[in-house]
């Protein structure tokens, strides 16, 4: 039998042992392993409630000193608690909206009250949700963001004249909306074509109580741009949501300042 070179031979120990070292330290980790956070992106300002779960796997024999905690946009203290045996429990800003006695679907005495039943979440609640799953022997964690959405309470347009009356400002304005929204003014031309343009800075920006905001854009027209009856139209954008909305206004030439709304919202 011919015997590998000196240095193969303790290369090939070398990788035994690391091989062995692997296999002993995945032996001891993911003791504690989350295997999915169910957290939506983006929930309605209002809805009747939303569930945020977080399921996770734990080895049989290491169910000792099992927690579940949520915790609420990087706050060091927990916003739900729960310990096998014991009754949830929540404090800070979600501790009159949370269902405590809300139970996940699931059969695992273990996993019980793993998740988070908010009642009628609002914009405040929006933020990242992270869910730290521990024992004596091990931890594992996720975090994931939602956000509330609010869109808006009310869109009008307006007009006014430059001091030279040689240009007209459209403005639009949406009232109560979060979070920033992005938005769009554009007319019809007369051909039928759009003439469209970017997403429009904001010009005006309130802050609300509640954190919404009333946001206002405004493009200029030249007077000549404008001689008769012209359709303008505004469109808002929520980012990271589903919701958009596009409203129709008619513009006449006289001395009103608001745009009389279309019927048409799409």
């Amino acid at each position: 039998m011919v015997r590998p070179p000196v240095a193969t031979e303790m290369l090939l120990t070398l990788y035994t042992f690391s091989c062995a070292c692997t296999i002993a330290l995945d032996a001891l980790s993911n003791g504690v392993k989350i295997t999915d956070q169910r957290v939506p992106g983006a929930v309605l300002n209002g809805t009747e409630y939303v569930v945020l779960d977080c399921v996770y796997k734990v080895k049989p024999d290491e169910t000792e000193g099992l927690v579940v905690t949520w915790y609420f946009n990087n706050s060091p203290s927990p916003t739900y608690q729960w310990i096998p045996g014991q009754p949830p429990r929540t404090i800070g800003p979600l501790r009159s909206r949370i269902n405590l006695g809300y139970a996940a679907p699931t059969d695992d005495a273990l996993a019980k009250y793993r998740a988070l039943y908010i009642i009628r979440p609002t914009i405040e609640l929006s933020g990242d949700y992270k869910c730290v799953v521990s024992t004596y022997t091990d931890e594992d964690f996720m975090i994931k963001k939602m956000t509330v959405y609010a869109p808006g309470q009310h869109m009008h347009m307006k007009r006014t004249k430059t001091e030279n009356q040689e240009m007209v400002n459209i403005s639009c304005t949406v009232s109560r909306v979060f979070p920033m929204p992005n938005m769009q003014l554009y007319k019809l031309n007369t051909n039928g074509t759009e003439n469209r343009n970017s997403t429009l800075p904001i010009d005006i920006l309130d802050y609300q109580n509640d954190g919404a905001y009333d946001v206002t854009v405004s493009s200029l027209f030249s007077e000549s741009e404008l001689p008769s009856r012209t359709i303008f139209f505004c469109k808002l954008i929520i980012p990271n949501t589903p919701y958009s909305i596009t409203k129709r206004f008619v513009y006449n030439p006289g001395n009103t300042e608001s745009l009389s709304a279309g019927k048409d919202t799409f």
